[in-house]
């Protein structure tokens, strides 16, 4: 009787010791993987603003691996740069164009995504594998080539509205003249780069995703490509 008594003093004490045990460490995957989750439901819903609340602001800087988000964020400024313009001589007409542009081109970003594993590392980082799949290809937006389009389009535009566009340029100089051209024409030559953009085809890419804990809340700090 009491041989079996201490048996069962022996098999409650191995059930108290394992599940602690099992507590002692850290498992964060899930809170791990749900970041990654919600960062990548909201890049495929075109939600640049929903995807920086999973990230790490530094992520989308100069240098940061997501930095071309800011560059397509920012389009308006860049598009004022390269036309010689400060950007508040562009206006709504313009800013439209450019939002009508940029909106597309996230909504069409990424069409599905998987995860396919989601691992922590002793030192309490997260490492997350995602295959994601793209409207178009994003390493071929670099080599398009629409010039002759767009210096038939914009011969034309030059041609046909040559005396208003000398009257503007003599009564309120270059970026009078660039402003209107903008009006006219930014939406076209946008419209034009994006139906281009989109014909490059769907593109899968696998990646690889850190993610680590900001004062409690996990967040992505790096997205790495895979070959």
């Amino acid at each position: 009787m009491k041989k079996k008594f201490l048996c069962i003093i022996a098999a409650l004490a191995l059930l108290l010791i394992f599940p602690l045990s099992g507590c002692g460490g850290s498992d964060d995957t899930a809170e791990i993987e749900a970041t990654v989750n919600g960062f990548m439901t909201a890049m495929q819903e075109g939600d640049l603003e929903g995807m920086k609340e999973y990230a790490d602001p530094a992520i989308f800087e100069e240098n940061g691996s997501l930095s071309e988000f800011s560059t397509i964020e920012n389009m308006d400024e860049e598009l004022a740069e390269a036309v010689g313009v400060d950007v508040s001589a562009l206006s709504d007409t313009t800013k439209d164009a450019v939002n009508k542009y940029v909106n597309k081109m996230l909504q069409n970003l990424v069409t599905a995504y998987e995860i396919t594993e989601v691992t922590e590392t002793d030192d309490g980082v997260g490492k997350v594998k995602v295959t994601t799949t793209y409207g178009f290809d994003p390493e071929k937006g670099e080599e398009i080539d629409v010039n002759d389009e767009i210096e038939a389009m914009t011969t034309e535009y030059m041609t046909e509205n040559m005396s208003e566009l000398t009257q503007i340029y003599s009564t309120g100089g270059q970026e009078a003249l660039m402003s209107k051209v903008l009006d006219d024409m930014a939406g076209q030559i946008l419209d034009l780069y994006a139906d281009a953009i989109m014909q490059t085809g769907e593109v899968t890419q696998d990646s690889v995703f850190t993610v680590e804990n900001k004062d409690g809340k996990w967040l992505i700090t790096a997205e790495d490509a895979l070959e």
